[in-house]
Parts: C-alpha cells; sequence; structure tokens
C-alpha cells in the first residue's frame, strides 16, 4: 500500500514559522564597551541574512581600524545617543554619526573603516554584520548615510515607530542597500500595539531593546523581556504584532534570506570554504586605501 507524504504545503499541516526566544550574550572590552551580543548559530539560521548583532555602548575608543570584506557592516543609531560617533573608511567617507543616524558600509570586495566616539560621547548603538549573497560578495565597497533627519516616522495611538529602512504601511523610508532591507525603530506606550506587514518571503529578527512586549503573527506567540529576541521564518506574508502592557523600545529588521554557504573569518565572510585561501591572500594584498585624516 502507498503511503502519502505530506509536504509543508498542506494545509493539514502546522509549520512554526517563529523562532525560539534568544537571550542575548553580555560582552564587554575594556572600559568603554559593553553590549548584548546575538549571533547567526544563536537563532538556528532563523536570522538570515543577518549574521551578528551588538546592542552596545560605547563611551571610548575600541577597536582598532580594520578590514570587512564579503558583508555589509551597519551602525543604527538610537536617538537618545548623545555625542557623535566618528566613522571613517577608505572609501574617502569621513562622518560624524548622530542620534538616530544609519551608516550601511557594505563592504563586499573589501573596504577598512574605523568608528569611536568623539570626547565625552555615550553611542548607543545596533552593530550589525549583514551576509550578502554570492554575486555581489566581490563587488566594490560602497556605503549608504541615513541622516536621523530625514528618517520618516509611522505614528499612531500608542506607537511612534522610525522606519529608517523599507516600509511599514504608507511609510516610506531610505533603500540603496545591496538587498531590500526593512529596520524599523519603534516605541510602544503602555498598554499600546503596533501591526507590520511582513512581505511574502522575508524573514524577520525581532528585539526587545527596553522593557517587555509579546510579537504574535498567524497564531504563533512569542513573549519578549527586556535583551530578548525571536525570529520569524520567510513565508507567505502575514500580519506581525506587537503588544506591550509596560511599554517597550523594540527593533524588528526584515528581508529575505541569503541561505549562502558561508565561512565567517572575523570580519570577512566568504561563499565557501573551499575559497578561504584565495580570500585571505587577497586580503592582505588588496588596495583598500587609506582611511581619511
Amino acid at each position: 500500500m502507498a503511503t502519502r507524504i505530506q509536504s509543508v504545503e498542506d494545509s493539514s499541516v502546522a509549520v512554526e514559522r517563529m523562532g525560539a526566544v534568544v537571550v542575548g550574550v553580555p560582552r564587554v572590552i575594556g572600559n568603554g564597551f559593553s553590549a548584548l551580543h546575538f549571533s547567526e548559530e544563536m537563532f538556528d539560521g532563523g536570522m538570515d541574512p543577518l549574521l551578528m548583532v551588538d546592542h552596545f555602548v560605547m563611551t571610548a575608543p575600541t577597536f582598532e581600524p580594520h578590514l570587512h570584506a564579503g558583508m555589509s557592516a551597519v551602525t543604527a543609531m538610537f536617538e537618545d545617543s548623545v555625542g557623535d560617533f566618528l566613522n571613517r573608511d577608505t572609501l574617502g567617507n569621513n562622518v560624524a554619526l548622530k542620534a538616530g543616524d544609519l551608516y550601511w558600509l557594505a563592504a563586499a570586495g573589501g573596504a577598512a573603516h574605523e568608528e569611536k566616539p568623539d570626547e565625552g560621547a555615550r553611542v548607543h548603538a545596533l552593530q550589525v554584520f549583514v551576509d550578502l549573497p554570492v554575486r555581489l560578495k566581490s563587488c566594490p565597497a560602497r556605503a549608504v548615510l541615513v541622516e536621523a533627519a530625514d528618517v520618516p516616522v509611522a505614528e499612531g495611538e500608542g506607537y511612534r515607530v522610525r522606519v529608517v529602512l523599507g516600509q511599514t504601511g504608507e511609510v516610506v523610508g531610505a533603500g540603496g542597500t545591496p538587498e531590500e532591507m526593512t529596520l524599523l525603530d519603534g516605541q510602544l506606550d503602555r498598554n499600546g500595539s503596533f501591526s507590520h506587514h511582513l512581505r511574502d518571503g522575508r524573514q524577520a529578527w525581532i528585539y526587545a531593546v527596553a522593557g517587555g512586549m509579546t510579537a504574535s503573527l498567524v497564531g504563533e506567540e512569542r513573549r519578549l523581556r527586556e535583551g530578548t529576541a525571536t525570529t520569524v521564518a520567510a513565508g507567505h506574508s502575514g500580519t506581525l504584532l506587537l503588544e506591550t502592557d509596560t511599554g517597550c523600545h523594540f527593533v524588528v529588521m526584515a528581508a529575505r534570506p541569503v541561505r549562502a554557504i558561508a565561512v565567517q573569518y572575523g570580519p570577512t565572510v566568504i561563499a565557501a570554504a573551499g575559497s578561504a585561501g584565495g580570500m585571505r591572500a587577497s586580503r592582505g594584498a588588496a588596495p583598500h586605501g587609506r582611511l581619511p585624516t
């Protein structure tokens, strides 16, 4: 007798799309840097195309100038940052990032940069590493700057959401990133709620920056306390609902997963293990330029 094998597309098969709730790992470097750290392996692939997120506070120079390649390095400044975050790279950019700004360095074929707080600054931000599809990993590096004054806001009863990248509802933020991404930086009032239409084929990473909330999608629900995150796997479009009793500062990032077999060497991401030697050799010899003074 033949046995019928059900596929995940059968309506009778329930497939969970929301991932586990993950607690950020504390990370402290020196006297001027503290962070909650999230990495792709903590989410069993549900974070793709994100490779890493650090929710950090920096008050003193911590990292020497360093190279990125095969990925994007993104700095998303929160509105309560104090002072400037000095950012320079081998593309010739020398920018003082301010509260609410975003800087996206699409390192791809390779670029070096340095970021450090100005004297007296207290930088509060996300540092995000975003994977690139294989077809973009060797492209020339480029950068996108989104200034806070240019970020539109979706606002309604109980919520205020900065649409830093992409779109929510009728509010459209910046574009120009290597692959389309939505980045929402939102505040929920006490007993507030906010809904976002998650488009077909997009995965989402949902983070409670401060306070707690409940995230739900298509009958699934996850409770997030401060400093925790969860994911939504790519699938059909649906409504992501965020609700809180106490008030919450949250971030949502949504994009198509890359689903590349990648090998990461610190700030460098390559397409496959077999090309590791070539990438490392080219890193040492490539003329990535000099940091501006």
